[in-house]
This record gives structure tokens, C-alpha cells and sequence, in this order.
């Protein structure tokens, strides 16, 4: 079981309201907890935070640690007459699971509001997206508007955050990817006593969601020699298979492929060499979506990039699930990974090396 200080920071990060391009809060819950231990906060032009640990070594190679801040939401386009909301999604989110949901919208003068997706009788088999309205109890625009809710404002899907029996198991919105905001602060607030070979640029990026935006910008920022991704991706394994790709409780993602990035093959191994060494459990994984290390791997003259993913049930969703064990291996796993990097290890990451 978790200790509290984590489950609080779970609890509140989670519970934060912020879609792709409206990620202030997060932002500002990031450096509340992250300054104490940083040397330096630094941001990129579109909002990515990153706390900086230096290394006492002169031209420490710097290594970038990220999650990102955004979750998949809504944003207002449109305030009926009779005070229903129309809107967009956000990011990628199933139609199937929309109607009826409580949702959760942020008025552009910080008040929060509840509200429900509603549509017409006819429409609601069709699953039309575009048929679809929040409904906050409203009776007129002009009360919508007293509110000060107006169009452009953001919504999410309301998922309370719950330890769920047994103790294994956490439900809450936004897991996908508050788990690598969580992180970075955890592994930041471990690191405080340690010095490292490397400059460490950890924090979470902006704009994910929407086509891994504060990735790139970010990793312009710092020029990095080493990323280190952390995301929460698709969980395969409800029907029970013991061969399922993405599997709940059974340890950090050795994510071998993805349609972003074809991975760095001596990263992988120590990746699972670190688990091994550690008794940490992992699984072997691939998917066809992609995470920031697409971009940060890339840019520039590139540089070695390991995701460091777990895996979640009902991402994209006001409930999605994560499990402790997989939570605490990857901690562990990334923990060690970092403090083991210096010069020479990077370099021998890099293309010549490989």
C-alpha cells in the first residue's frame, strides 16, 4: 500500500482540471511541490514545467525526465437558448462512453460546475458525438451566462478519485497522464539527498493530447542527451489471458514498439536488466499509439529515449484504473535507471554504440 503523502498527491493531481491548453493548474500544483528540491523551474513557451537538478560535474550530460499535464476533455463551443452546452472533444475520447456522464466544467472565472451529457431519445443509439450536449441545469443562456461559463471553457469527465478494495487498485480520471506528473515529483522528492553525473531536467509537458506539442517545444528547451518518458497507456487484459498485451499488477511496460518511436535497444535492456537486478516486476508491451518520446527522441541530432510506462484500464475515460504494484516498479525501475547515468553510460546509448 501507498504511503498517504503519495495517495494526497495522487488524489490532488488527478482531481486537477486541465485539458490541452488549459493546463495552469496542474502547472502550478507541479512547482508548489517540485521547487523545495529544484535548483531551478524553467518553462517552455507553451507552459511545459520542468524542475532542474544540477549535477556538481561541469558539463554534465542533462537528461529529460517528463509526463504530461493534459487530459483528454471537452471544450464549450456553443450556448443554447434553453441553456444546454455544445461541445468538442479534446484529445481522443469514445463516443460510447459519454452519454449520461457527469462532467465537470471550469468557468473561465475559476469556478467549477457539474453538470451530465444529454442527448435527444433519437440520438442516443446513434452515438453521434455532435448530438451530444452538457446539461448543467441551466434554464437559459442568459443563466449560463451569469455563471460566467462562456464559450471556449473546459470540461472534463467528473471520476472521483477511490481506493478500491484491497488496496491494489486506484480509480480516478485523468490517469493517463497525472501517473507521469506524480512521478516526477516522487522521483524528484527521492533524489533530494543524492548527487548525480547528470543535469536533470524533470517535469511534465503540455499539449500531449492533441498531437505531443509541449514534447517538442520542450525538448527544444533543454537540448537533452537522454529522455525518459512516462505515460499511462491501454490495458489489454480484461478477458483474463494470460498472454494479454498490458496487464494490470504486473510491473512497468518494456514498451519494445509504438507507431512514434522504434526504441533504443540497449535502453530496453537495462531497463529489464534494472528489474531484474531489483526483483521488480515488468512486462513486455508494444501499441500502435505513441507517446512525447515520438518527438523527443527525434529532434535535433536525436537522443536515446526510454519509455517507462504502466498501463491502466478505461484510459480516456472518468474512470480509468491504475495498480500500486505497477506504479511502485516503475518507480523503483526509473529511480535506479537515473541514478546509475553519466557520460559515458549515454554515450554508450548513442548511434555509434548501438
Amino acid at each position: 500500500m501507498l504511503e498517504k503523502q503519495t495517495l494526497d498527491l495522487m488524489e490532488e493531481l488527478t482531481q486537477l482540471i486541465g485539458i490541452a491548453g488549459d493546463e495552469r493548474a496542474v502547472s502550478q500544483a507541479m512547482k508548489k511541490h517540485m521547487e523545495a528540491y529544484a535548483d531551478e523551474i524553467i518553462y517552455d513557451n507553451l507552459g511545459s514545467i520542468f524542475a532542474i537538478k544540477k549535477s556538481k560535474k561541469t558539463n554534465a550530460p542533462k537528461v529529460m525526465v517528463c509526463g504530461h499535464m493534459d487530459e483528454v476533455g471537452f471544450m464549450i463551443t456553443s450556448i443554447k437558448k434553453n441553456g444546454l452546452l455544445g461541445f468538442i472533444t479534446i484529445g481522443g475520447i469514445d463516443a460510447q462512453s459519454l452519454h449520461s456522464q457527469r462532467v465537470r466544467i471550469k468557468a473561465s472565472n475559476g469556478k467549477e460546475y457539474v453538470g451530465t451529457i444529454v442527448a435527444d431519445n433519437d440520438d442516443i443509439k446513434a452515438c453521434d458525438i455532435k448530438k451530444m450536449l452538457i446539461d448543467l441545469g441551466a434554464e437559459s443562456d442568459e443563466m449560463v451566462s451569469e455563471w460566467g461559463i462562456h464559450v471556449g471553457d473546459s470540461a472534463v469527465l467528473d471520476g472521483p478519485f477511490t481506493v478500491l478494495p484491497g488496496g491494489n487498485r486506484i480509480l480516478s480520471k485523468a490517469w493517463d497522464d497525472r501517473y507521469g506528473c506524480i512521478m516526477a515529483i516522487e522521483l524528484l522528492q527521492a533524489l533530494k539527498d543524492v548527487e548525480l553525473d547528470v543535469d536533470l531536467y524533470i517535469g511534465a509537458t503540455v499539449m500531449e493530447e492533441v498531437g505531443m506539442r509541449g514534447g517538442t517545444t520542450a525538448t527544444g528547451l533543454i537540448h537533452p542527451d537522454m529522455g525518459i518518458v512516462m505515460d499511462c497507456s491501454f490495458a489489454n487484459d480484461v478477458t483474463g489471458k494470460e498472454n494479454a498485451v498490458g496487464q494490470m499488477g504486473k510491473g512497468i511496460l518494456v514498451r519494445y514498439y509504438d507507431k512514434g518511436m522504434m526504441p533504443n535497444r540497449m535502453l530496453l535492456d537495462t531497463l529489464v536488466e534494472t528489474c531484474e537486478k531489483e526483483s521488480l516486476p515488468y512486462q513486455y508491451f508494444y501499441n500502435m499509439g505513441q507517446t512525447d518520446a515520438a518527438w523527443v527522441h527525434k529532434l535535433f541530432a536525436g537522443c536515446p529515449t526510454l519509455s517507462a510506462c504502466i498501463c491502466g484500464r478505461n484510459v480516456h475515460t472518468g474512470n480509468s484504473m491504475i495498480d500500486v504494484r505497477d506504479y511502485e516498479s516503475a518507480k523503483a525501475a526509473v529511480l535506479s535507471i537515473i541514478k546509475s547515468l553519466d557520460e559515458e553510460k549515454i554515450n554508450a546509448f548513442k548511434a555509434e554504440n548501438r
